[in-house]
């Protein structure tokens, strides 16, 4: 299935805010949760794409995605199986274009086949875990789901993250704290569009500001279960840096915990070393040159030296 033409989705973007409430609309208010909201801004964002591509495959996929991910709970698909109608009611409302609205009604019968699949309900067996771990394990599921390489990260970067606790001496309760952290810190990304995530190609600015929403949605995520409400900071602030040119707070160095000093160096380390759509993985000595060059700027001099112990142990 096409979209006929490449249609200029801009207006549609800057609506965002004012669409996603018009798709949660439809919804109970105990309903309208965090987690729904932001499955409904990633729906319009994934909509812009197809129209700018005239495909809306990946819409599609990703809309299966969100289904299984989410398959314990109705309300996800029951967004997505009244999402175009309240789409189109929204645009025509507010006088956009015919060539805005008109793919919606080709998109509404694939969804409503998407939304009316026969889902299993196979649940990962975490009676061996705590309750803190177990919750940590469900969402990690969830972004394996979603996207395979960033759980595949995400895990990657709790190891990382266990290391350095070690080698920086860290008490077995810290190394515990710093390594659930490192587990989920991109779980915002669990609704960010799949056409960003797995670009295999740089990415606008504009896709960038995207991207960079899933520390905040990361956090609205976690904030909603109160078992895992003490990992909030680290999740929003993973990408902070000491001379206060990150995101999403412009944080100063004295108000970077430990704990995110540490996910954050093992966050990038692995980000270098690891698969991307876009590049090669980078070798361990070179990612630990990049370290080197922003220590001090990007990262605390303390982990980036651990980081060289733990890869090159004496």
């Amino acid at each position: 299935m096409m979209f006929a033409r490449t249609v200029d989705a801009r207006g549609v973007t800057e609506a965002r805010a004012e669409i996603v409430e018009a798709l949660v609309a439809p919804l109970t208010p105990g309903e309208r949760t965090l987690i729904v909201q932001l499955v409904a801004r990633s729906f319009v964002d994934s909509y812009a794409h197809a129209l700018e591509r005239r495909d809306p495959s990946a819409l599609i996929a990703w809309v299966d995605k969100m289904c299984e991910t989410h398959g314990a709970s109705p309300v996800v698909g029951k967004l997505f199986a009244s999402a175009c109608t309240s789409f189109d009611a929204f645009l025509e409302e507010h006088a956009f274009d015919d060539a805005v609205r008109r793919p919606l009604r080709t998109l509404n019968g694939a969804l409503q086949s998407v939304v009316g699949k026969p889902r299993g309900r196979v649940q990962a067996d975490l009676s061996h875990l705590d309750e803190v771990d177990a919750a940590i394990e469900e969402l990690v599921s969830k972004l394996d789901i979603t996207d395979p390489l960033t759980a595949e990260h995400s895990r990657a970067v709790a190891a990382w993250c266990g290391r350095l606790s070690r080698r920086l001496t860290l008490d077995d309760r810290e190394a515990s704290f710093v390594s659930r952290c490192g587990m989920i810190h991109d779980i915002g990304k669990v609704t960010t569009p799949p056409t960003i995530l797995q670009a295999p190609r740089k990415l606008t600015d504009d896709e960038w500001k995207v991207i960079r929403e899933h520390t905040v949605a990361g956090e609205l995520i976690i904030r909603e279960d109160d078992r895992l409400a003490c990992f909030a900071s680290a999740i929003r602030n993973h990408h902070e840096r000491l001379d206060g040119h990150g995101y999403p707070d412009h944080l100063d160095r004295d108000a970077i915990s430990h704990a995110i000093r540490i996910v954050t160096v093992a966050d990038c380390f692995n980000a270098m070393i690891g698969r991307r759509p876009y590049r090669p993985p980078m070798p361990p000595s070179l990612a630990l040159e990049e370290l080197d060059r922003h220590a001090g700027t990007q990262f605390d001099p303390e982990v980036v030296e651990a980081m060289h112990q733990v890869v090159n142990p004496r």
